[in-house]
């Protein structure tokens, strides 16, 4: 069992990071060891948001700062529960802290201005992901991806984003069509489990 990991002390090393490094890689590196001391708290994600919700998987505020300049969020999948290929737009990590997902890496590939569609996705990479590991994305070229739990069994994965990505804009892919659309994926609680003090 881990000494609870401080969401102050966790706001000044995510602070430490942001005010160093150059670029999204640099930034997803800095922040790595801190999201593997969170996947180490066994009390992490209380019992009554470890439920996945029927209809899709729940995603869960657990912390921010004031000044939204990261977000912790748990996303509780359950089995056989997808979502589908997305962008983010903004850094981020996400490690497993319960069960198993498989997440499948897409490239987008311009086709120009007047071409129709103006982009194709092309798959470039998968991996099941299992506790303690740990992806990232980063725009542009690591930014989509599609996230499946095709188990038997509920998985949550924590995730630490370079916003409050409740708020933030982005897109939803059909790698079929090479089209989108724009979405912004609110979450499942008004407010975050562990308030900012």
């Amino acid at each position: 069992m881990s000494e609870p990991y401080d969401w102050k002390q966790l706001e000044r090393d995510i602070a430490a990071v942001l005010a160093t490094a150059e670029g999204n890689r640099a930034i997803v590196d800095g922040v790595r060891p801190y999201l593997q001391r969170l996947l180490a708290q066994e009390e992490l994600v209380p019992a009554e948001y470890r439920t996945p919700l029927p209809h899709k998987y729940a995603q869960y505020l657990l912390y921010k700062p004031e000044d939204e300049s990261f977000a912790v969020i748990a996303f509780v999948w359950g089995p056989k529960q997808t979502a589908p290929v997305h962008d983010h737009l903004v850094w981020g990590l996400v490690g497993l802290y319960e069960g198993a997902v498989v997440e499948k890496r897409y490239r987008r590939n311009d086709r120009g201005e007047t071409a129709d569609p103006r982009y194709e996705l092309r798959e470039v990479g998968e991996a099941t992901a299992r506790r303690g590991d740990i992806s990232f994305v980063y725009p542009p070229d690591y930014d989509i991806h599609g996230v499946s739990n095709p188990f038997d069994e509920q998985a949550i994965t924590i995730h630490i984003y370079g916003t409050d990505i409740g708020k933030q804009q982005r897109h939803i892919h059909d790698v079929a069509t090479g089209g989108h659309r724009d979405v912004v994926t609110k979450h499942d609680n008004e407010r975050p489990v562990y308030a900012a003090v």
